[in-house]
């Protein structure tokens, strides 16, 4: 299966060239001061963070992409990052600036069609019509369906854009045309690449998903054992706070690792499924 080929070509060069893991760990330290404060809780700031990771991710993942692609056929370096990070930099920057505008314009409808729906809803129940009602709950759950269905077929076609621009050495519009094409060339082992990525991130998310349950639980114990309040508050609020470190901890390693080998793996999906020649 040309999915798992590439899923083994990605590991093989991350082992050849394990100087990748270097862009990872800086990926990591850029967004590791949002991801930390949105996981103990703190509003606003980590939202604020985003808005300046936004501009320096870009140069990150360029360069990232760079060495990896570079990295399937000889050795790779920080050359190779800085060089590549700073001559796609804009490149990919416009590329997430049209993906956000994208996300954001689909939240926005869908809002839009939200109120839309509750004043037509209020307006049925109002004239005391079950069958208007009835009706309204159908329609708008199978347009916010299909809006979402529409919302992932698009994400579905432009997510090797990165590669695209990179590997190619094209813009941005040229980048996104190659995406497509490659995704409607090869539907199938896409949604086979899709799935694998699925597989893996729900693997990961298993140890979070732990750190956030078993407290929560030795905390139900402590209660069925006859724990007094007081002391189980103080146990609850201490546990919580090893959760809320043991996440930020595991998080920070899991981009280390895992932002090189999705680099390394879209790259090579990409390379392994592009036409010889473009039309």
């Amino acid at each position: 299966m040309a999915t798992i080929q590439s899923l083994t070509e990605s590991v093989e060069t991350l082992q050849r060239n394990p100087v990748v893991f270097a862009a990872g760990l800086l990926y990591a330290v850029v967004v590791l001061p949002q991801s930390a404060l949105s996981a103990l809780g703190i509003p606003i700031v980590p939202t604020v963070l985003q808005m300046f990771t936004f501009f320096i991710t870009p140069f990150i993942i360029a360069g990232l992409l760079g060495m990896v692609y570079e990295g399937r056929v000889r050795q790779t370096g920080l050359g190779t990052f800085a060089k590549i990070g700073k001559k796609k930099y804009v490149s990919l920057l416009a590329g997430n600036l049209v993906i956000f505008f994208i996300t954001a314009g689909f939240g926005l409808v869908m809002v839009f069609l939200a109120f839309l729906l509750v004043g037509l809803s209020f307006a049925a129940a109002a004239g005391g019509d079950a069958s208007i009602l009835g009706g309204v709950g159908i329609v708008s759950i199978l347009i916010f369906l299909a809006g979402f269905l529409v919302f992932l077929a698009v994400m579905f076609f432009l997510q090797f854009f990165g590669p695209a621009v990179v590997a190619d050495n094209v813009g941005i519009v040229e980048g996104f045309n190659r995406s497509v094409g490659v995704v409607k060339r090869n539907i199938v082992p896409t949604l086979g690449f899709g799935l694998l990525n699925f597989l893996i991130s729900i693997a990961l998310a298993l140890p979070a998903l732990a750190l956030t349950v078993l407290p929560v639980l030795m905390g139900g114990g402590m209660s069925a054992a006859g724990a007094s309040s007081d002391l189980q508050s103080a146990g609850y609020a201490g546990s919580s706070l090893l959760t809320q470190l043991g996440i930020i901890v595991y998080s920070f390693g899991i981009a280390v690792v895992m932002t090189p080998f999705r680099a390394a793996f879209s790259v090579s999906f990409y390379d392994n499924h592009r036409p010889s020649a473009w039309e």
